[in-house]
């Protein structure tokens, strides 16, 4: 059985500027689950920037979520 690696949703943490994803966390078909990655992701790594995306979309963008704080 071959590896899946494409996934219908993504958590990743991003370089200060945005340009460039610096750690890609996981990739997940579940969106509760990767609802629950995204939001551990933000609670480890609280000063990064985190999103959650499926495909292009972002879903979640932590940088967002304190700008509304």
């Amino acid at each position: 059985m071959k590896t899946k690696i494409y996934f219908a949703f993504r958590v990743d943490i991003w370089d200060d500027t945005g340009d460039s994803i610096v750690e890609h966390v996981a990739g997940i078909d579940d969106f509760e689950v990767a609802e629950a990655t995204y939001r551990a992701a933000v609670v480890r790594r609280p000063k990064a920037r985190i999103t959650l995306r499926q495909g292009a979309r972002v879903i979640e963008d932590s940088r967002r979520a304190r700008c509304n704080s």
